[in-house]
């Protein structure tokens, strides 16, 4: 077999071991080293692949989302939340968790907080005009039994099956708390249909500020969330010269202090936390900010 040696080695004593060629026998291994260990990292490093896919299943999954906003400026009687499709119409069977922390000048908490409804949203002028008139929004409020996509009434708090069905005054809601054993007078939080026990206790000031905390369990559709002034504006509970100052004229500067739809994963980016506006003009301007996330 060894006569079949193609690859046979010189004698020991015609080999000479040059200072050249141990430069180059401790350079290739320097290099296959590296090409391993590269090669290993290589390996061992997750790769990233950004994928985006089309939910077929939109109608059977629901989302949670979550805000909460200070308004520095903007009472509470003047800030209503309402969650809209393109259309125009309100969304639907909503579950919702709604509260307003009345604040003074100083950013001091005022009473309790309200538990809130979702409410229709001016957002024409002529709408606007018409919450400044207590007359054309008392004639406007009227008494229902359930949302429609048109309208909104005062919630029932989940003490009904059905989230849109509605509870229009304090005894209505309170009875309905009674009936499944639920307390009618919580101690945490004042019913949005009571407000005039809590406006009793502390009276409307002047430049009262308010702080909106929400959170919304919807189905997974097209729509968009809306906060302004309430169609049903009631005078009495705001303190000012004159009500088009919460109107036409309203001073919307506020901080997002949490704004999260879906659920948290590592590596989520809130980008809206912490935004901050106040660039109110002066009087006879309007305001409008818009968010868009993707």
């Amino acid at each position: 077999m060894r006569s079949f040696d193609a690859f046979a080695r010189p004698v020991q004593e015609f080999q000479v071991k040059t200072a050249i060629g141990g430069y180059i026998s401790i350079g290739s291994l320097c290099l296959v080293l590296a090409l391993f260990f590269a090669e290993l990292r290589y390996f061992l490093t997750p790769e990233a692949k950004d994928e985006m896919l089309i939910d077929q299943n939109q109608d059977r999954k629901y989302l949670n989302i979550s805000l909460d906003i200070s308004f520095s400026s903007l009472p509470c009687a003047a800030l209503s939340l309402n969650l809209m499709d393109p259309k125009g119409a309100n969304v639907m069977h909503v579950a919702h968790e709604i509260y307003k922390q009345r604040r003074s000048k100083t950013g001091q908490p005022l009473g309790k907080p309200i538990r809130d409804s979702l409410q229709n949203v001016a957002s024409t002028p002529a709408q606007l005009l018409a919450a400044s008139l207590p007359e054309k929004a008392a004639g406007q409020t009227g008494q229902s039994n359930h949302s429609t996509r048109s309208l909104r009434c005062p919630s029932c708090f989940q003490s009904h099956i059905d989230e849109d069905d509605c509870c229009p005054t304090c005894k209505d809601v309170q009875a309905s708390f009674l009936s499944r054993g639920w307390d009618d007078r919580p101690d945490d939080y004042i019913f949005g249909q009571c407000l005039e026990e809590l406006y009793d206790k502390e009276p409307a000031q002047e430049a009262e500020g308010c702080r909106l905390q929400a959170k919304l369990h919807v189905r997974k559709v097209p729509a968009t969330l809306h906060l302004g002034i309430p169609r049903h504006l009631r005078p009495e509970h705001v303190k000012v010269e004159k009500i088009t100052e919460l109107t036409v004229m309203a001073d919307f500067s506020h901080e997002v202090l949490d704004l999260s739809f879906g659920p948290d994963f590592p590596g989520l980016i809130r980008v809206l936390n912490g935004r901050q506006k106040s660039s109110h003009q002066t009087p006879g301007f309007t305001e409008h900010y818009q968010y868009d996330i993707h």
